[in-house]
């Protein structure tokens, strides 16, 4: 290192005294703009791999953002350290860096390219102790939806994520994260996809714990080339896994015999469709008054359509004597085993998210 002055790792830190001079990584940085002002954030590992998240005010940001790039090592003296608080924690840590005014930046020759990764294992988080890194496997891959939250139009993907052991978790991401997965859903790509999401947010939804992101502090990469995914890879194409997950160059098709046990309503149970091609359309303006129906872009027929409908997407549980496992089914098949078209059970509404659950729908296709 060309600056040989002492200095202390992260798990040294403490809020007494604001001297403290550490030498940490900028693995990942990021803004936010919120009632209290706009912020830099960043995520700064010492050599050890101890993390610690470190916060500028808009005084400062500039000034940090500049002396902090990502993937360079610098040292930092003179700074505040308080508790980290509120429901996000980007880090194991109790602690979080505040920069101030007297904060000095040095830079440093020293040079490493680890990723400082600490994978969540599902049965920590499920257990309360929650980590922030994940590395999965996904399957139950949907299409890209536009959903309106508070009169804005956004986009969202909700799939579902696979451990070494076979053990999932619903995954939903918004926004910019949603759309890196649009590439691979149109390429009609059949390779295995594994995801990396750093920084996730655990929450809980309808009862059940899901991955999400937390504004822009993720990172999610697809197919990393890191050697932490090749070793996930292969310890998944070693294992056996549970019926839901497939290689689907091994298998193209296949008929099973086996009995309805419920209905997932964790997810939607329709999609709008195009009336000419069924394939799913997109929402391209708002329901306004006086018109029969929004605008929906239909990539298909690569044209602004109207003429739309909902169209059955049903996730369902089944099993048989050997074994059980979540089927979806689509248009043609759930029309023959519900035995009417998804309009019938429609309430008319052309906001998706509205539409999580509709119990009437359930108790046919289960009783059938």
């Amino acid at each position: 290192m060309s600056n040989k002055q002492s200095f202390i790792f992260l798990n040294e830190v403490k809020p007494n005294k604001d001297t403290w001079r550490v030498h940490v990584k900028c693995l990942h940085s990021w803004k936010i703009n919120n009632t209290f002002g706009e912020f830099f954030e960043c995520i700064l590992p010492d050599q050890n791999g101890e993390k610690l998240h470190a916060t500028a005010k808009r005084s400062q940001m500039y000034r940090a953002q500049r002396n902090l790039p990502i993937g360079e090592w610098r040292f930092i003296e003179n700074f505040s350290v308080t508790g980290a608080g509120g429901q996000y924690r980007t880090t194991t840590s109790q602690y979080k860096i505040t920069i101030i005014g007297d904060t000095v930046y040095a830079k440093s020759d020293y040079y490493d390219d680890n990723h400082f990764l600490t994978l969540a294992s599902y049965e920590n988080f499920c257990n309360g102790k929650l980590k922030t890194y994940f590395l999965n496997i996904v399957f139950e891959l949907g299409r890209v939806q536009t959903v309106q939250v508070h009169d804005k139009d956004k986009k969202r993907l909700q799939f579902r994520m696979s451990d070494t052991k076979g053990l999932d978790v619903t995954c939903c991401l918004w926004r910019k994260y949603a759309e890196q997965f649009e590439a691979h859903i149109e390429s009609g790509n059949d390779q295995t996809l594994i995801c990396l999401i750093r920084f996730a947010k655990i929450s809980f939804f309808r009862g059940s714990i899901q991955i999400t992101n937390a504004f822009d502090a993720c990172v999610v990469t697809l197919n990393p080339t890191m050697q932490e995914a090749i070793d996930f890879k292969q310890n998944m194409q070693q294992d056996d896994l549970p019926l839901a997950i497939y290689d689907k160059k091994m298998i193209r098709s296949c008929k099973i015999i086996c009995s309805i046990e419920s209905v997932d309503t964790d997810w939607g149970w329709f999609y709008f469709g195009c009336n000419n091609c069924n394939r799913r359309v997109t929402r391209i303006g708002r329901h306004l008054a006086g018109t029969e129906k929004p605008l929906f872009r239909c990539e298909v027929c690569h044209a602004n359509v109207r003429n739309v409908s909902p169209k059955y997407k049903l996730h369902l549980f089944v099993k048989n004597d050997s074994e059980s496992c979540k089927i979806m089914l689509l248009v043609i098949v759930a029309n023959t085993i519900v035995g009417v078209h998804a309009e019938e059970f429609w309430n008319g509404s052309y906001d998706e998210a509205s539409q999580y659950c509709n119990f009437s729908i359930f108790k046919l296709v289960i009783a059938s």
